[in-house]
This record gives C-alpha cells, structure tokens and sequence, in this order.
C-alpha cells in the first residue's frame, strides 16, 4: 500500500526506501534469531559416518577417556575435552592447534599440565584422534549453572549447547569429574 502510494505521488526516494525495506527485514530477523540459525546451519554441516568403530575399539577409547579423567582430576588439574559426534567441531579446532594424533592417555594428560603450551583452553577428540588441542569454546549464557563453577565447566556446558559433542570437564579446585551433554552438565 505504501509502496503504491508512493509511485502515485511520485515520491522516488520514498519508493525505493520501501523496495529496501526486505533488506533490513531479513537482517533484524537473522540478529533476533542468530542462536537458532547458527545451530541450523551446524546441522547441514553434520558430516557422514561411513566407518563405525568395533566395539572393542570404542571400549578402549572409554577406558583411555576414564582413566584419564580420573588421573587429572585426582592430581587436581583441569581438563575440557570435547568428543565430537555428528555436527563437526572443526570451528572450534580451528581456534587452537591441529595435531590429528593417535589417542592415549599419556597424550591427553599432557596436554593438560600447568604451563605447558596448549594447557590452557580444551581438547577436541574426533573418532580415536586428539584432533586439536588449546581450542575455545563458547561459554554458556544459562543463568541456573552453579556461581561455583568456574569457566572452564560454563564452556563445557557451552559447546553441548551449540552442538551435539558429549564434554568431560575436570575441576582443578574439588577434583571432580563431570560430564556434560546437550546443555546439561552431571558431576
């Protein structure tokens, strides 16, 4: 209507104003609705799974993960470590050091020890490989997460919310092991 009225009335900058106006619509719509786009743009990017682990492989990944886990967790050091499942992390990989190198948990403590290059930040496992390590992840905006959790736990809640990765986090303060998985943070 305003459109029409403003090529009767041959009002030219008005007209194109309104012609435009899509522009500035589909802009407010992707700021308004940024978390939803990003996630649905992480979904298409999901990528294929045409090897699938024996089970005596992924029994050995869980073991090294666990021990791990728990090593770091008793010396009281801090850990963040992403596994990633179907929508791929590599945004975040992208954020520290690709290593592509073979999973042990001689390695993934390493990686963890105070003062040591790439022990600040988290590590990124993709199928039986550290694929990157010293990366950032988002921090998680929830307001019901504990004040006694400290960033590391709120970017391990962080990037289960962004994607579908399963993240285990060790506390450097209490020693305690937690995981967490869409959102939702067990400890």
């Amino acid at each position: 209507i305003l459109s029409g009225l403003a090529t009767v009335f041959e009002l030219k900058v008005v007209s194109w104003l309104l012609s435009q106006m899509w522009a500035l619509f589909a802009l407010v719509m992707l700021i308004i609705f940024q978390p939803e786009v990003r996630r649905a743009l992480a979904e298409i990017g999901i990528r294929n799974r045409f090897l699938s682990h024996s089970k005596q492989k992924e029994i050995a990944i869980v073991q090294t993960l666990v021990e791990t886990a728990f090593f770091l967790a008793e010396k009281k050091i801090g850990a963040l470590i992403a596994i990633e499942r179907d929508i791929g992390l590599r945004t975040y990989a992208e954020s520290g050091t690709i290593l592509n190198a073979d999973l042990s948990d001689a390695l993934l403590s390493t990686f963890f020890f105070p003062n040591t290059p790439l022990h600040d930040g988290g590590v990124i496992l993709q199928d039986d490989k550290v694929y990157a390590a010293g990366c950032f992840f988002p921090l998680t905006q929830s307001t019901t997460l504990s004040k006694s959790l400290g960033t590391r736990h709120r970017a391990a809640v962080g990037i289960t919310e962004e994607t579908d990765a399963l993240c285990i986090v060790c506390s450097e303060e209490s020693g305690a092991v937690g995981l967490a998985y869409r959102g939702r943070l067990t400890r």
